[in-house]
């Protein structure tokens, strides 16, 4: 309730959730806003920039070669977004350190995390002393690309990836695991704003 005034001083609010279309319209109770000015306005996707590819594709084949160097990978956890504290970066090497102790020493050295983000950020951690001090075990099996990339270059990765993860504690949308969802890439997620949009879920009525 802390910004019901701000919403009732806008005379259109586009959500770009289904939670936060819920919370504005719960918060606007007292004085109900009009049908037209609360609308759900979700992301959309360039479905010419994000989509699935052949496993022979040459580009597809050329990244996993050298993102992998001509190693064999079963298994590609892939990571795409901000190191920030929200992002719970820092945790999601914790699940991956849990993930692959419980895996038989041969299939966790064909596993990896690919993590497309900064690798040291002032508003989240240094990710790199994260691995070091703490979860030492996996250092061999995670990746940094932390260069800029054209959308192009990002469906690629999506498409060497088995799965995306995304556990951040808010995220208002989360475009990263809708481009994955797009390129036919599963999803790990934590049932949180935007994110909740991306699995699907339906009531009794649908």
């Amino acid at each position: 309730y802390c910004n019901e005034n701000f919403y009732r001083s806008d005379d259109w609010i586009g959500c770009i959730s289904k939670q936060t279309y819920n919370i504005v319209k719960h918060v606007s109770r007292k004085e109900p806003r009009a049908p037209w000015s609360l609308s759900y306005v979700p992301h959309g996707i360039n479905v010419n920039k994000f989509y699935p590819l052949p496993d022979n594709d040459k580009e597809l084949v050329e990244l996993r070669e050298r993102l992998f160097n001509g190693e064999e990978v079963d298994y590609v956890v892939f990571y795409n977004s901000r190191n920030i504290r929200r992002k719970m970066t820092s945790d999601i090497l914790l699940a991956f350190d849990v993930f692959m102790k419980k895996l038989p020493e041969e299939k966790r050295k064909k596993c990896r995390m690919v993590m497309h983000t900064q690798t040291v950020d002032e508003h989240g951690t240094d990710l790199p002393v994260v691995i070091r001090d703490v979860v030492p075990d996996i250092e061999p099996y995670v990746i940094f690309s932390n260069e800029r990339i054209e959308a192009k270059h990002i469906n690629i990765m999506y498409n060497v990836a088995d799965v995306t993860i995304n556990l951040s504690s808010n995220e208002g949308f989360g475009l990263g695991t809708c481009e994955s969802i797009m390129a036919g890439t599963p999803i790990i997620v934590n049932v949180t704003g935007g994110l909740r949009d991306q699995c699907g879920f339906t009531n009794d009525d649908g």
